[in-house]
């Protein structure tokens, strides 16, 4: 329904990753403390390039199948190691909140990392996988990453840590730590949207109690929530289980769809043009669910129910023409063939 406001979204890897780059593209206190990590017994002297989301394809030139894919941190520095001349090293950072690692994404790391090598970016070079605690204790149990391609796993937790430590500024501290929360799963709350939701349900009540609305915004921002109509008489049917493959939802921004489950668009189509009144179109093709639309004007759950009344006028009285539109097609949409 609309785009939510920065402040309420979840902190992804890109918000993750844009913090990391400011720090480490300098020889900032987080760069010195990483490094020392990744290469014991090194220091870090300067730091030669930074870059974010850099994407190879080494496969043929390396003659390994697994030499491509992204690096999302990709650092090239200056370090001596204790009683050794200065050296180049490779620093290459994947970092998670919670989305999976891909397939072979460790071992694709490090191939990459080899290639670097053998072509002279670096003369060393580590791959770090750094995530929340919780990640890497559920990736790796015992801290062992074998030969799953990393050299070495650092927690958000410590990077937080080494941040505040340095003096970094607390949002960015604060964003990192709160990465590594459940309640990170999830955008938070919008105040204007659960506001919204709660006066929908008196609008209806008051205004439109032969329309019944169900919506259940349930975990996130509460904005991009599609309320549905008529649960009871038609998905929620106790009594025709025929019904069930009929919803009639507020779906996107600029329409009220009902929808047939289970049929394929080639039977749909020609069964739904011979009934559609003026007014009603047919949605876009699905892969097992079509629909007959009507257009309705945007509503927006930032805003408030009251300085929308004329614009949910138009959505619920869309609904209940839909409603009237399926108990008088209702043999006729029941009957075109299931698709599975």
């Amino acid at each position: 329904m609309s785009d939510i406001p920065s402040e309420f979204q979840r902190i992804t890897e890109e918000h993750v990753d844009a913090i990391l780059y400011g720090h480490l593209c300098k020889r900032s206190g987080l760069a010195i403390w990483l490094f020392s990590k990744a290469f014991r017994h090194g220091k870090l002297i300067e730091i030669k390039r930074c870059e974010l989301h850099r994407t190879y394809d080494h496969r043929a030139a390396s003659n390994d199948p697994l030499a491509f894919g992204e690096n999302d941190i990709e650092i090239i520095a200056t370090i001596q190691k204790s009683g050794s001349a200065l050296s180049t090293v490779g620093l290459l950072i994947e970092d998670k909140v919670d989305a999976r690692q891909a397939v072979n994404q460790g071992e694709r790391y490090r191939a990459r990392a080899a290639f670097g090598i053998r072509k002279g970016s670096w003369d060393d070079v580590k791959c770090l996988l750094v995530a929340p605690q919780k990640y890497l204790d559920s990736a790796y149990p015992d801290g062992d990453v074998g030969d799953s391609g990393w050299d070495k796993l650092i927690s958000f937790e410590d990077i937080a840590a080494c941040l505040k430590s340095y003096g970094a500024p607390t949002r960015e501290v604060d964003t990192i730590v709160n990465a590594t929360l459940l309640a990170n799963s999830w955008n938070r709350p919008v105040p204007e949207a659960v506001q919204f939701w709660k006066d929908l349900k008196l609008f209806q009540r008051a205004f439109y109690p032969e329309v019944p609305i169900f919506a259940s915004p349930q975990q996130g921002a509460r904005v991009n929530v599609w309320p549905s109509f008529f649960e009871n008489q038609l998905r929620n049917n106790r009594h025709d289980i025929q019904r069930r493959r009929i919803q009639l939802v507020h779906s996107g921004k600029r329409h009220v769809s009902l929808f047939v489950k289970n049929v394929a668009y080639r039977d749909f189509r020609p069964v739904a043009l011979a009934l559609i009144e003026p007014g009603m179109n047919i949605g876009a093709e699905g892969k097992t669910w079509q629909s007959i639309q009507i257009q309705v004007p945007e509503v927006n759950p930032l805003l408030s129910v009251q300085s929308q009344a004329n614009r949910l006028d138009e959505v619920f009285k869309a609904a209940r023409r839909l409603f009237d539109f399926f108990e008088a097609n209702h043999v006729a949409l029941l009957g075109v063939p299931q698709s599975k």
